[in-house]
């Protein structure tokens, strides 16, 4: 009778395994596309793979990711979630593959892990909304090159892609037009910290994405087709600043070459270009949601740098000990004096928090009992004033 009871033991908790493995896994199938370049079929089917998963995945997420609608970017929630696709699929089978008209498209059906899915989206939800709605400016020198190029003319197609890509996906777009005639980048692809800092005062942006685009026209006349077509190629070098730090936190450079399908024509190459940096804005759009949720959660864990100028201090000795003060704050990981002239003090900290964080712990604060005021929060810079 003892081994009759073990074994059914052993036979519910096996039946328990095995429920709570096919819970947690669900079959959904994903297609994805990539270009033929260079005649490498094998990495486009390879890309074109990876692409399919993601797509099996996202299926399988987009319902959980959507429910929450208190999230304000779950676009961000779902760039964080999709960015490592293959960790999510328990397994998979290739249902079709083919490459017609240099294009390579393959289909899977993937079994998808949906616990470890729960947890990630949970872990980026709450990271998103502890983010808040992230502000960032937008300035991109654009030249467009027409096809005897003689004129050359300003435009602006890069930025209203991603303008409007970055607004629907719940973000902050502060005006680039405050920062004509006060400033000049030029289509620069690396600015200083200076520079950085003045924007970040003229836009009160918490990002900046900046750098220069060129779209050439080309001639279509060989297509061989009645068709009008107005072809259009190009490409971008662009950098994401963070104005808290001063620093740049991503790179991105890229070719635009424009996938001419017939017989559909185009109307001109204006609509052209456009059409074409639109199809391709999550080349340029993904970099960025990934470096600046990369960069919060840096900071998250790691602690926010934070630049503090204290006035009010009577002696260099009450420098000292505002410094000592600063350390028994809790989240403050690191504080550091620079200097002292004239009743004002000059300290760098990192706070695990951000500086609107710090501007509220500041003014529910005293030292030597008297009260803290903040006089300005700007970017990664407070002003405190000691009360009298």
């Amino acid at each position: 009778m003892k081994t009759l009871k073990l074994s059914a033991v052993a036979f519910v908790v096996a039946f328990a395994a095995f429920a709570q493995d096919k819970a947690t896994v669900v079959s959904k199938e994903g297609v994805g596309e990539a270009a033929v370049v260079g005649k490498d079929e094998m990495k486009a089917y390879e890309e074109a793979q990876k692409n399919a998963l993601r797509n099996a995945v996202e299926q399988a997420a987009g319902v959980r990711i959507d429910a929450d609608t208190a999230v304000v970017n779950n676009q961000l929630v779902r760039d964080q979630v999709f960015a490592n696709t293959s960790g999510y699929v328990k397994s998979f089978t290739i249902a079709d593959k083919k490459i017609e008209k240099g294009v390579a498209t393959v289909k899977v059906k993937a079994d998808v892990i949906t616990e470890n899915l729960d947890k990630d989206i949970t872990a980026a939800r709450d990271l998103v909304k502890r983010m808040g709605t992230p502000s960032i400016v937008i300035v991109v020198q654009e030249q467009t090159i027409p096809l005897d190029g003689k004129a050359v003319l300003n435009t602006e197609n890069v930025a209203t892609v991603l303008t409007e890509t970055l607004k629907a996906d719940g973000w902050l777009i502060k005006d680039a037009q405050a920062l004509n005639g006060k400033l000049k980048l030029e289509g620069a692809a690396t600015i200083g910290a200076t520079e950085i800092k003045e924007i970040s005062n003229l836009s009160k942006a918490q990002f900046i994405l900046y750098g220069k685009a060129v779209m050439r026209h080309q001639d279509g006349k060989d297509l061989g087709s009645s068709g009008a077509y107005y072809p259009v190629t190009g490409e971008y070098d662009l950098a994401l600043a963070a104005t808290d730090s001063a620093e740049q936190i991503a790179k991105l450079n890229g070719k635009l070459t424009q996938a001419l399908k017939q017989p559909a024509p185009v109307l001109s190459y204006e609509r052209t270009a456009f059409e074409l940096i639109k199809a391709r804005r999550d080349e340029v759009v993904a970099p960025v949601r990934r470096a600046i949720l990369e960069h919060f959660r840096d900071q998250t864990v790691n602690g926010k740098k934070i630049t503090l100028s204290v006035s009010g201090l009577e002696n260099f000795g009450a420098a000292k000990d505002f410094k000592k003060a600063l350390e028994a704050i809790k989240g403050i990981k690191e504080a550091t004096q620079d200097g002292f002239q004239n009743g004002k003090a000059e300290y760098r900290i990192v706070y695990l928090g951000s500086s609107s964080d710090f501007a509220e712990v500041a003014e529910a604060s005293t030292f030597k009992k008297k009260k803290l005021n903040v006089v300005s929060v700007s970017g990664n810079t407070l002003e405190l004033q000691v009360g009298k």
